[in-house]
């Protein structure tokens, strides 16, 4: 029996020890020694000089392949025989998703763009305070193409020929993100700080001869530019928030305006003005920074400034009755109150009359013309066409081209008068046929029965039909028999030709021009590289098989300041609702973090947000 324990012991020993089979051990001999297993941080170790070292191989393959596919083709020469050349004009929220789609394989991609990086431009309010860095919201778009059978020249189209079919790129253009775009009445750090070493200097660095580029198809994505509504001193004493430089800019001028009014024998009404930051545009650019502001003023600034903090001023002037007039209202209350508990004070109807140096004329509706003084005004009130886009309205015609603000075009972004170019994001607009211009033809078509009239089965049909072709049908879809009944006004069960064209001038008005948002831009950018690749060059009909672009909303957001943000999913499929608060901010940035178009960004925009919530923003002005 004694011997039977002890075995019984042994292999109970044995298998603590991490034995991996099933010994029989004698009554005297001895233990076998447990086998070595390797710890879990070894394996983690390896795991991950496995995984980076395959990683690292794969993008070496891809360069490997880009270099040997630049090297097949000429640059601007001759196309190759049974391929097209698609040009693409920018490089932002439209047209990354047409570069990054489309199949460079089946035609010769040429992308022309003054900035050669895509920028994460709803970041920007938080690049402005220092939240975020702005290597971190940029990435090169040589990067993003590794792999991708893509042309780019960094230079800026300066004409467009729609007859020749040729574009225009001028010689030693300004390119986006360089100090020296900026406007007279900023200034470059050299100039401000005496006898510094750092100093504005000409090379021969940058040189960009003019060159002319023919297409078969041409993509203009190159968003807008500020609409100032010609208010006087805008364009030289406000800044805008719309690039890079931009933001660097506002980011140096904050610290400016603390360190003038910390000097000594400033005084109490200077101070004041120094420290009165204004925010001009009640949108999600403007409320976005203003909030942003407030939590560096708070977060930040107080530690090193508390003398100042008193006299720290924030106003956001809107002309329409509240901010964030285009979400839903709950939503707009809900940060109007917030920003009375943050202090930051709100101009609702009111207009700027002018904008200088060191002041800034508002008036109220029913009021007099004041004067606000202050330091640093930040513009952020609309857009307008770049003078590209306005050239080439004119050339294909204001009679086919009659909207002023934007390229038109047709729902599947071909502008209308122009044969192979197509637009989309900010600098376009999708004219939507009208169901009241053809309403003869869809009578006739939905009554099968021919008894000149409209049974609820004969139109329900005819919305499913047409839903494609008329997106403001959208609306009617979920309550078609309700809507039906309304326009029944002799309730017969049936719809007349009267009736049917008065529902249809109802459903017209449904029609919503798509906002300039980059949800918007990405979702056409998507559209058309796959409209791009179904193309068949033999087919008569390129719309033949594929249907024209619609939009599906999904949703808006906005950060509010204080760890706050305010999400709006009404009038979307997903949930019908609105929410503001801390959840909505977790929610804010974990979208923004997704939406980052690279693993390098994500992790420089991780390592950002918590820098800053554990050290605090850098306040240097640098």
């Amino acid at each position: 029996m004694s011997g039977w324990m002890r075995g019984l012991g042994a292999r109970v020993a044995a298998q603590k020890n991490g034995a991996r089979r099933w010994m029989s051990v004698d009554a005297g001999a001895p233990p076998a020694p447990p086998k070595k297993r390797a710890s879990w941080f070894k394996r983690l170790v390896y795991g991950t000089l496995a995984g980076t070292g395959a990683y690292v191989g794969y993008r070496a393959y891809l360069f490997q392949q880009r270099v040997k596919l630049e090297q097949a083709d000429d640059l601007v020469g001759v196309l190759p025989e049974g391929r097209k050349r698609v040009v693409v004009l920018g490089t932002g929220w439209g047209a990354m998703p047409v570069l990054r789609g489309i199949d460079s394989f089946k035609y010769e991609v040429v992308c022309v763009s003054p900035r050669n990086y895509f920028l994460m431009t709803p970041l920007l309010p938080s690049v402005a305070v220092g939240t975020v860095e702005t290597r971190t919201v940029c990435e090169s778009l040589r990067s993003m193409l590794v792999g991708k059978k893509i042309k780019f020249y960094e230079a800026e189209c300066q004409e467009i020929d729609p007859k020749r079919k040729v574009i225009v790129c001028g010689e030693n253009h300004k390119v986006h993100g360089d100090l020296g775009t900026m406007r007279e009445s900023d200034k470059d750090v050299s100039k401000v700080v005496a006898k510094s070493s750092s100093r504005a200097i000409a090379d021969s660095t940058r040189t960009r001869p003019s060159f002319e580029l023919e297409y078969d198809y041409l993509i203009v994505a190159v968003g807008a530019e500020n609409q100032t509504f010609n208010t006087p001193g805008v364009k030289e004493h406000a800044h805008f928030l719309k690039e890079l430089p931009d933001a660097r800019r506002i980011r140096a001028a904050i610290s400016d305006a603390f360190e003038s009014a910390a000097m000594p024998g400033v005084s109490a009404d200077e101070r004041q003005r120094l420290l009165h930051f204004v925010v001009v545009g009640g949108g999600p650019t403007g409320v976005e920074f203003a909030a942003e502001l407030n939590d560096l003023v708070n977060e930040d600034l107080n530690l090193v400034h508390k003398k100042l903090i008193d006299d720290v001023k924030i106003t956001l002037v809107e002309a329409l009755p509240g901010v964030l007039t285009m979400y839903d209202k709950s939503i707009a209350e809900y940060t109007m109150k917030h920003f009375s508990r943050e202090h930051i004070d709100v101009m609702a109807n009111t207009f700027v009359k002018g904008v200088t140096a060191q002041s800034v004329k508002i008036q109220k509706k029913g009021e007099d013309i004041s004067e606000i003084p202050c330091a640093l005004v930040v513009w952020a009130t609309g857009i307008k066409p770049r003078p590209l886009v306005d050239d080439l309205r004119k050339a294909i015609g204001e009679a086919v081209q009659s909207n002023r603000r934007a390229l038109v075009t047709n729902q599947y972004l071909e502008v209308k008068g122009a044969d192979g170019i197509m637009a989309l994001g900010d600098c376009a607009t999708i004219d939507f046929p009208k169901m009241v211009e053809s309403v003869k033809i869809l009578f006739e078509e939905a009554d099968t029965v021919k008894d000149d009239r409209l049974s609820l089965a004969e139109f329900q049909a005819l919305v499913k039909q047409k839903a494609h072709a008329y997106p403001q049908l959208e609306f009617f879809t979920d309550a078609v028999e309700r809507h039906f009944k309304e326009a029944d006004l002799n309730a017969d069960g049936y719809l007349s030709m009267e009736e049917f064209h008065a529902l249809l001038d109802k459903i017209d008005k449904k029609i919503k021009i798509l906002p300039a948002t980059a949800q918007v831009a990405n979702q056409q950018g998507m559209y058309l590289a796959a409209y791009l690749n179904s193309i068949d060059p033999n087919a008569e009909d390129p719309h033949q098989f594929f249907s024209p672009f619609q939009y599906k909303h999904m949703g808006s957001l906005a950060y509010i300041g204080s760890d706050e943000a305010i999400i709006d999913l009404t009038g979307t499929k997903l949930f019908n609702l609105a929410l503001g608060g801390r959840n909505a901010f977790y929610l804010w940035r974990s979208f923004y973090f997704t939406e980052m178009f690279t693993m390098r960004t994500k992790m420089l925009l991780f390592s950002d947000w918590m820098r800053a919530k554990l050290y605090g923003r850098d306040i240097s002005r640098v």
